[in-house]
């Protein structure tokens, strides 16, 4: 087990779930507020939820919040990439003159990649023994293991 990776995925967690509720509140109601793309907004509304859902359950320890953490950094680093593509193929898909983009792309592919690892590392608890289970709830000195 990896010590902090409880830590680290739920740091992760905070800072891409306050972007993404952000992202979801004020940016795509504005760009998709009257149009085809309306569908976008509850969408956007319900990934970011999902960040706070998934750092409950890796707070807690739980299997599902370690899968919804691991879930919502492979979607997250998947419109990372899918934005990466957007810019590369001219699309402009933060607006005509917007320079930021090309920084928040790299920013989204970091932190979600981060958050992927950093979550694939939280211990599943129900697949260990009852020893190494109160290791990696206790840590090592309550376990009677010397560390």
């Amino acid at each position: 087990m990896y010590r902090g990776s409880r830590l680290a995925a739920s740091f992760l967690l905070v800072v891409t779930g306050l972007a993404a509720a952000a992202v979801a509140l004020f940016t795509v109601p504005e760009a998709f507020g009257s149009g085809s793309g309306r569908w976008l907004i509850p969408a956007a509304i319900v990934f970011a939820a999902a960040h706070f859902a998934a750092l409950a359950g890796v707070a807690r320890a739980r299997d599902w919040g370690r899968n919804l953490a691991v879930f919502v950094a492979e979607f997250g680093g998947g419109l990372a990439i899918l934005g990466a593509v957007a810019l590369l193929t001219g699309a402009e898909p933060f607006g005509a003159a917007s320079a930021a983009g090309p920084g928040l792309v790299a920013w989204a592919a970091a932190v979600y990649g981060l958050l992927g690892i950093a979550a694939g590392r939280v211990p599943v608890l129900a697949r260990l023994d009852p020893l190494e289970r109160r290791r990696a709830v206790l840590g090592p000195s309550f376990a009677g293991v010397a560390a």
